[in-house]
């Protein structure tokens, strides 16, 4: 009897699952498809799409006619997912298997019972611990809590935020070119991390505010006024131009890096020198949306000598997203790691 090689990489990782569904289905094995993101989308259920530099595990089934035939049912052939033939990676080579993808990606919770089943797959299987370290992210009890009402009321000014329990300022001045990461720590996460790390990199001058896990108040940035802080206007004196890290998160653009900032050669010039396989840098004012220009004249990102490029990060750049690649050695998810690289490449090479 033939047989069809099939890669599964969702709830069909569970044997019990496929015991009941594909009575005919044998030698499960483990399996890469290089170039494929793994998400959960807005249905509950996993599904792929293609991304340069991201790879998905899997088990590769063979299994019957019928098997195929009850597949398609199970997952809604042409509804609800399409079957493609791709290309799999195995301990024997390449092996061309068929792999079922559902066209909606935009990221959602799992159905109750679902993700658990998937992990226990992956264990079953022996699939990589650091895989299985990336589907756990899938869990909504690990994603960010939103935050809670405070009993405080909202800083209105950087002096009354700096005197806020648990947030730090801090510079370090070095070259003329300048980072900021004002709203750091526990607010737009690893902000701060990147651009203390693109500076020691480049050796550039930093300027950070750090607030504590999750912190309720966002002060604006056209708030943050030199005269309030000795540090701030040391730091605003000492560089000639400035690149400003910021958080932002919008449906449908977890793939693109906001340049704003009113010295438009910089933004360019951030854009030629990140590249990160799947993500793109957008320069044109036009296609942000408007609070994320930061073209507000008091804005600290512009009150340099020369200016300065607001440079606005995904989650999923930033390594904290349920997508974002797992942590390389450096602790940074690959695209944060190429992230820093095209900061200190910028920095290093701006006149």
């Amino acid at each position: 009897m033939p047989r069809h090689a099939y890669f599964a990489y969702g709830s069909n990782l569970c044997v019990r699952q496929m015991a009941r569904r594909c009575p005919g289905a044998v030698d499960p094995r483990p399996a890469l498809l290089p170039h494929h993101d793994w998400l959960i989308n807005q249905r509950g259920v996993a599904t792929i799409e293609p991304f340069h530099g991201s790879q998905v595990y899997g088990v590769l089934w063979h299994v019957t006619d019928h098997d195929l035939a009850a597949l398609d049912r199970a997952e809604g052939v042409p509804v609800r997912y399409r079957r493609d033939r791709l290309t799999v990676l195995t301990p024997d080579g390449p092996a061309q298997a068929w792999v079922y993808i559902d066209h909606r990606v935009e990221p959602g919770p799992p159905r109750p019972g679902y993700l658990e089943r998937v992990i226990d797959g992956a264990k079953h299987h022996g699939l990589p611990q650091r895989w299985i370290e990336f589907l756990q992210r899938w869990d909504p009890a690990h994603w960010p809590r939103r935050t809670a009402e405070s009993d405080f009321p909202a800083p209105q000014t950087l002096s009354e935020l700096l005197r806020s329990p648990g947030v730090v300022e801090s510079s370090t001045l070095r070259s003329r070119f300048g980072f900021m990461a004002i709203h750091g720590g526990g607010l737009e996460q690893m902000t701060d991390v990147i651009a203390e790390r693109a500076a020691a990199a480049a050796g550039a001058s930093v300027y950070l505010v750090r607030h504590p896990d999750h912190y309720p108040h966002h002060l604006p940035s056209a708030r943050y006024r030199a005269e309030e802080s000795a540090r701030l206007a040391e730091f605003l004196d000492h560089v000639d131009v400035v690149v400003s890290l910021h958080g932002y998160g919008r449906l449908g653009r977890s793939t693109q890096l906001l340049a704003g900032g009113g010295n438009r050669r910089l933004a360019e010039h951030l854009a030629r020198h990140i590249e990160i396989p799947g993500y793109h840098v957008v320069t044109d004012l036009a296609a942000m949306p408007v609070e994320l220009r930061g073209l507000h004249p008091d804005n600290p990102v512009n009150r340099t000598r020369g200016g300065g490029a607001q440079l606005e990060l995904t989650p999923r750049v930033r390594g904290i997203s349920p997508r974002s690649q797992l942590p390389g050695d450096d602790g940074l998810s690959p695209a944060t790691s190429r992230l820093i690289r095209g900061l200190v490449a910028a920095a290093r090479s701006w006149r």
